[in-house]
């Protein structure tokens, strides 16, 4: 199985009266979602069947600029996405993975980076920085070191 995370695109800073769920994309985290869009679209790939999003804005907005004009169902906003620990996402790789469908996450870090080493065993070497996809073969069910990854796609790789 497949399993593509997305950090969200460039944010800008919280406002000193604003939640941190409300902080919209920059221009520079609207201009690399679109163009991350075109690899997308562009790329050959089997594109996954399910995409859970965090709720906050700066996710809704990524996750509306990379997916817009794909063949994709709706994105489904999965609140335990908002400031995932890993417990936490490892519940969610659990409910979600299925051998033939791909499964998107759109959500925050630290939570997807250690998602990304767990998995993998791997560091990226940038990290992953906002906007950054990376695609990760799975092996079911998922465990420590079960996965390699297969794809990253930073944002400076678009340009």
């Amino acid at each position: 199985m497949q399993l593509w995370i997305l950090r969200h695109a460039k944010a800008r800073s919280a406002l000193s009266d604003e939640w941190d769920q409300d902080r919209p994309l920059t221009e520079t985290g609207r201009d690399d979602a679109g163009r991350l869009n075109s690899w997308l679209k562009d790329c050959g790939r089997a594109l996954p069947e399910r995409v859970l999003v965090s709720p906050a804005v700066r996710t809704r907005q990524t996750a509306d600029k990379v997916l817009k004009g794909l063949d994709l169902p709706p994105p489904v906003f999965e609140e335990r996405l908002w400031e995932a620990n890993d417990s936490a996402l490892v519940d969610i790789l659990e409910e979600e993975v299925d051998d033939n469908h791909g499964l998107m996450l759109v959500g925050h870090n630290p939570g997807l980076e250690w998602l990304v080493r767990w998995l993998t065993n791997q560091r990226l070497t940038l990290g992953l920085q906002p906007g950054a996809l990376v695609i990760i073969d799975l092996e079911l069910p998922p465990t420590a070191g079960g996965g390699h990854i297969e794809t990253v796609v930073q944002p400076t790789d678009l340009v």
